[in-house]
């Protein structure tokens, strides 16, 4: 049976939780660039009426 190494290895915690936070921190990043995107879509499309 193989016995997790995470749980007793506290550096792979901490990379494995700073690859978490990156990975989060990035999502964020596309989101909200993706409601600038969106906004000044709808500017441009606000402007042109």
């Amino acid at each position: 049976m193989p016995v997790s190494t995470r749980g007793t290895d506290p550096e792979s915690t901490d990379e494995y939780d700073d690859a978490r936070r990156v990975a989060l921190a990035l999502r964020l990043v596309k989101l909200a660039l993706g409601v600038v995107a969106s906004a000044l879509t709808v500017a441009k499309l606000l402007g042109a009426l």
